[in-house]
């Protein structure tokens, strides 16, 4: 468990849910791993509802519906949903992105102060505020911060 004082709200793009909930997948161990500290580690996780759409879609075509909708449920249980409206839609409309879910996605995070928008495609996110990185990106990052709060308490303790 983190010892940091203040956790990242981290979104999981929609690679990284199919990622997590599919164990052929060669990102699946690293997404499962920042899902388990966003549900213990002091980390927010959070998912867009699009994200959790096309993830289904993806999902439902290859294990079909009963395996895609209780995939879904379960990363119900672990994340926040972001909500979704009009806003987030006009300024997609209105960006630079290429990609017009890519665009909700960086919408939803600019406007829920994310922190970091876990991805494999991390260049889709080039022109938003908010850090995009892989899941091993992220864990490296937890980690450090892990360390270094270690070493401040280390300290203290000696310098008392």
């Amino acid at each position: 468990m983190s010892m940091k004082s203040m956790g990242h709200r981290v979104l999981f793009d929609t690679n990284t849910l199919i990622d997590a909930v599919n164990s052929t997948r060669a990102h699946s161990e690293a997404a499962c791993q920042a899902l388990e500290y966003c549900n213990g580690g002091g980390d927010m996780g959070i998912v867009s509802p699009s994200s959790l759409n096309d993830a289904y879609y993806v999902l439902r075509k290859q294990y079909g519906e009963p395996w895609a909708r209780k995939a879904i449920k379960l990363l119900l249980d672990l994340l926040v949903v972001l909500p979704f409206g009009p806003e987030e839609c006009i300024i997609s409309a209105d960006s630079n992105e290429p990609d017009f879910e890519d665009g909700m996605i960086r919408a939803a995070a600019e406007l829920n102060d994310v922190d970091f928008i876990l991805t494999r495609d991390v260049k889709a996110f080039n022109h938003s505020t908010v850090r995009s990185i892989t899941c091993e990106t992220y864990l490296e990052i937890i980690a450090s911060e892990d360390r270094e709060a270690i070493t401040t308490l280390r300290e203290s303790v000696i310098n008392s």
